[in-house]
């Protein structure tokens, strides 16, 4: 709730009662001065429903049209104090400011120029054609494991895993919290997580041993690994799909959409470097020191 009107707020609030005598006009008027920086009416007016959005609950609070203009600019200052401060402290100089910035700008251009930027089904349709394989999802398996360090070990305890009911989970999982020498699947019950055929992230043995299993709950003989013996238990198996072209067109215009958007900034980003006639001192460009790997 807002208390008393501050005096700075007086005079403010003095500052934009003569501009609405005035009109709203777009024009360069002095609206406030903060130090060396300058607010004008203009700024004001583009700045606008921006601020009102970021001092939303601030302005529903306030009793009068007036202060809720007051609370605008106000936003609008200290927006530019902190600005001020950014640039006083090298912030605007920062590698990752200075892209996000420049990437900013191309694409409000490039917005601004095309907002359409059309995709046609045909080319959606020849994406779909094209990236099959990246769109689908191979077959997958999810396997339960038990790694014992010997293989004497290892096929007695393939016999308690065959003697149980094939669709007991538990029952394996207290195996494995038993037997197995792995720690990390252990605390884990086992759980491998899904895996395709061409996964690297277990041996190709172990792989090889699940996607060969062919009935759900089915367990393994001993596969032979540098961690030992592993005893694979399949609980899960899902079918390679691929989707309609129906269900992945939004997806492909979107990306096909930022993909001309950014074939555009590039463009773009050259058309402005061509206003400015650069003058190359290829001399020295050639004998700068640069890191040996930088354009591999």
């Amino acid at each position: 709730m807002m208390g008393p009107m501050r005096p700075r707020y007086c005079l403010l609030a003095l500052i934009v009662l003569l501009a609405c005598r005035q009109g709203d006009s777009d024009d360069g008027r002095i609206l406030a001065r903060v130090g060396n920086l300058i607010v004008t009416a203009k700024d004001l007016q583009s700045c606008a429903p921006r601020l009102a959005r970021a001092a939303r609950d601030e302005i529903a609070q306030a009793p009068a049209a007036p202060q809720k203009r007051i609370i605008l600019l106000d936003k609008l200052m200290e927006e530019e104090v902190l600005l001020g401060e950014v640039r006083r402290r090298g912030f605007d100089k920062d590698p990752a400011v200075v892209e996000n910035v420049i990437n900013r700008l191309l694409e409000a251009d490039v917005l601004a120029d095309d907002k359409a930027i059309p995709v046609s089904d045909a080319d959606v349709a020849r994406y779909y054609e094209d990236h099959l394989s990246e769109l689908g999802r191979p077959e997958v398996v999810r396997a339960l494991q038990i790694v014992v360090r010997d293989r004497s070990k290892a096929e007695q305890v393939l016999a308690r895993a065959r003697a149980l009911d094939r669709s007991d989970l538990t029952g394996f999982q207290q195996l494995v919290a038993e037997y197995s020498a792995d720690s990390v699947s252990r605390m884990m019950g086992g759980d491998l997580g899904f895996f395709n055929l061409h996964s690297d992230r277990y041996p190709k043995p172990m792989v090889d041993a699940a996607f060969a299993l062919a009935g759900l709950f089915e367990v393994s003989a001993p596969v032979e690994s540098a961690q030992g013996f592993h005893l694979l238990k399949l609980v899960q198996r899902l079918p390679a799909y691929v989707p309609r072209l129906a269900d992945a067109a939004a997806g492909i215009r979107a990306r096909l959409r930022w993909l001309l958007i950014e074939r555009k900034k590039y463009a773009l980003g050259k058309k402005y470097l061509s206003r400015g006639e650069p003058d190359v001192d290829l001399s020295l460009l050639v004998k700068v020191p640069l890191p040996d790997d930088i354009f591999d």
